[in-house]
């Protein structure tokens, strides 16, 4: 009797094993199958772009660009604050004009005159733009003589747009009080057409009239200078000729 019932108890058993068996899920979390999306990004900016040579190629001057001219910046403004000149080749970005002040009111005074130049006539901003500052000396309309002694004398004249051969002196701070950390420049002269008819057009170095280094005010200095040494030989060979009794 125990055989039979061990045997009936072990059949139905393994019934019930394999039915469970049967009815597992599998529940582990499936792959989800992501679409396939195609990713462009925008090329890289290109810096060297908008980098204008260090010089322009075949300026009979050796024009700097601006890019060149702040390339090795220590050594050029060194070169500038010991005085020395630079050429630099730009197109007229900006000039500053003066806010008119209404009639009957005090407004503070305009900045000295200066303007903005850029390697690029299509230029924005003033990132890559320099500043030129003492590029002309206005003259009161009721001082009539030195009106007159520079009647006949070219003036600085810009406009926008336009591309300039300038000289000037690399520096951070001017003598009128402007200053920038990537250097301005200090205006000297600039090339444009000579006026005189007969010229042919030639270009020529052209200075601020009423400036001191104006080559007019130079030769003035000059010659004052030279009388006022005449004199005082003069009067030293006097005073030596009364000492010996002449």
């Amino acid at each position: 009797m125990k055989f039979r019932n061990t045997f009936v108890l072990a059949t139905l058993v393994a019934p019930l094993t394999f039915g469970c068996a049967e009815k597992v899920e599998d529940t582990a979390p499936k792959e989800e199958e992501l679409p396939n999306i195609k990713v462009e990004l925008p090329p890289a900016p290109d810096f060297d772009e908008a980098r204008a040579p260090v010089k322009w190629e075949g300026d009979p001057d050796g024009a700097y660009s601006i890019f060149g001219l702040r390339k090795d910046i220590d050594d050029r403004l060194k070169e500038g604050e010991a005085g020395q000149k630079v050429v630099v080749k730009g197109y007229v970005q900006e000039i500053y004009v003066p806010p008119e002040c209404p009639e009957g009111q005090l407004c503070p005074p305009g900045k000295q005159p200066h303007f903005w130049i850029s390697d690029s006539p299509d230029e924005k901003g003033k990132k890559r733009a320099m500043m030129v500052v003492n590029y002309h000396f206005p003259i009161p309309e009721w001082d009539t003589d030195t009106l007159k002694q520079w009647e006949d004398q070219p003036l600085v004249i810009v406009e926008l747009g336009k591309q300039y051969t300038i000289t000037g002196e690399f520096k951070r701070f001017s003598n009128s009080g402007f200053a920038h950390d990537n250097g301005l420049l200090e205006f000297h002269s600039y090339k444009a057409p000579n006026p005189d008819p007969e010229s042919g057009g030639e270009l020529i170095w052209i200075y601020p009239p009423n400036s001191d280094w104006h080559p007019q005010t130079v030769a003035a200095t000059e010659a004052q200078n030279a009388e006022m040494q005449a004199r005082m030989q003069k009067e030293a060979e006097a005073v030596k000729k009364k000492k010996d009794g002449g």
